[in-house]
């Protein structure tokens, strides 16, 4: 079997891609809305309804110590707040804050804009393919393997 050129080469694509979307995204956050890329996606996971802390590392693709400093600086932004589960004393329910709901709003146009800018090449119909492909591959990998470690 040859061996693929560079420009062929999954990974090496896949992670170009990945750093040149989260860079661009972390400058553009940051200056907007004071977020990085983890903040967002972490109150994009609470928005979406996970309550508690293995809930959002879960859903946002965040290892849990790799969760942890994130929530701890959103809720020193008071973006969130955080208390312990009822139902379950080792647990944190984590709940977003007006502000933070505030700052999420303020924060879609940005993501918005970036993906715009990055895939201005792409046809709207390729960029609706691509987001597909990458959401089948994605989703079949995590419910078949434990990836270790956060994916931003």
């Amino acid at each position: 079997m040859a061996v693929p050129a560079l420009r062929e080469h999954l990974a090496l694509l896949l992670s170009v891609a990945g750093h040149v979307v989260k860079q661009t995204e972390e400058q553009r956050l940051g200056e907007a809305v004071d977020l990085t890329v983890r903040e967002q996606v972490a109150l994009t996971a609470i928005a979406e309804g996970a309550p508690t802390q293995l809930a959002i590392a879960q859903k946002a693709g965040l290892d849990k110590s790799t969760l942890i400093p994130v929530l701890d600086q959103l809720e020193r932004k008071k973006l969130v707040e955080r208390r312990p589960d009822p139902a379950d004393r080792r647990a944190r329910v984590v709940t977003m804050t007006p502000a933070g709901r505030r700052v999420l709003t303020r924060s879609a146009p940005v993501v918005a804009a970036v993906e715009e800018d990055l895939l201005a090449d792409l046809t709207p119909d390729e960029r609706e393919q691509l987001r597909g492909l990458l959401q089948r591959v994605v989703e079949g990998r995590m419910t078949r393997v434990s990836v270790p470690g956060s994916c931003l």
